[in-house]
């Protein structure tokens, strides 16, 4: 546990951030604990002890989850995982679903819906040649 409030964090950190992006109607976060990529208290890895964040690298995804006990030492503060992507987007969402068990819920049904979503876009779709009817 960090020696300041998660209110005190969220209250500087909700209006000015390096990862704030700011558009006409909604304001979003480039937070890379922040499954949902809203500027919410709620989904804020800046602001919340258990943090869980999802992103895909060279291949792979990676699953980054915010340690609490450890959020006084910046080298252990998080915990990164990454698998390789499977045939199946199915398969993909298990597997997170697996890892974040006993986390929180609500971040936990994000992440699995960002992992099957980047298993998705790495499958090739079928392709078949124009018949043509004489």
């Amino acid at each position: 546990m960090s020696n300041v409030s998660n209110d005190l964090i969220w209250a500087l950190t909700s209006k000015q951030s390096s990862f704030l992006v700011k558009r006409s109607t909604v304001t979003l976060s480039r937070d890379p604990l922040n499954v949902s990529g809203k500027n919410t208290k709620t989904s804020s890895g800046l602001a919340n002890d258990k943090a869980l964040g999802i992103s895909q690298q060279n291949g792979k995804i990676v699953v980054v989850s915010k340690v609490a006990k450890n959020a006084n030492k910046p080298s252990k503060a998080t915990h990164t995982v990454a698998f390789n992507q499977y045939k199946s987007p199915r398969k993909a969402a298990l597997a997170v679903s697996n890892l974040t068990k006993g986390y929180r819920d609500d971040l936990r049904a994000v992440a699995v819906k960002r992992a099957s979503q980047y298993s998705r876009s790495k499958s090739v779709k079928k392709t078949y040649a124009p018949v043509s009817r004489n």
